[in-house]
């Protein structure tokens, strides 16, 4: 005679083993689920479009206060250039220096024969504290009174200029942004 396999782990007396009865397995019929699955899930796709929605402000709303801010921001970077150019050269309240349109634009004029303005080291410290290339500052040189009025334009700044002896060099400088 044989004796029964031994139980695994082996039985106390009044204890069913240490990890209890093993579950009962259901069989598996083909075409359903292994595993038991919750009820159904409602087919709403409210959150999507909800979510897109907000997406669609979101982006708007972004792209207009970028654009509203970048060019408020770079007017105001450009007024802010011109009013601390005429402050770092001393030159505020200085004859033939005038700022104008809210530190948007500048105007300076250099003493003629029979006008008074700016010295003309006024005037190039304040084109070289708004970063105006050298190029430029040798074209405003070189004016002539029969070439009459000149531009020229650089990062974030254009202007114009004339120059007659008797009324000296005028150049208005402006902001790109205005």
């Amino acid at each position: 005679m044989t004796s029964p396999p031994p139980e695994f782990p082996p039985a106390e007396p009044g204890v069913q083993g240490l990890l209890g009865e093993p579950p009962a397995v259901q069989p598996h019929v083909w075409g359903q689920p292994v595993f038991p699955t919750a009820a159904p899930l409602r087919k709403s796709r409210k959150h999507v479009y909800f979510g897109l929605g907000g997406l669609a402000v979101g982006i708007a709303a972004g792209l207009l206060l970028g654009a509203v801010g970048g060019a408020a921001g770079g007017a105001l970077a450009g007024a802010s250039a011109i009013q601390d150019a005429v402050e770092t050269c001393a030159a505020v309240d200085t004859t033939g220096v005038d700022v104008m349109d809210k530190g948007k634009s500048l105007n300076l004029r250099t003493a003629g024969k029979k006008s008074e303005g700016a010295k003309m080291l006024t005037v190039v410290c304040v084109l070289k504290e708004v970063d105006a290339p050298e190029s430029l500052l040798t074209r405003f040189g070189s004016t002539r009174a029969l070439d009459g009025t000149q531009t020229g334009e650089w990062a974030g700044f254009t202007a114009s200029w004339t120059y007659h002896p008797d009324n000296g060099l005028n150049i208005i400088l402006e902001t790109a942004n205005k």
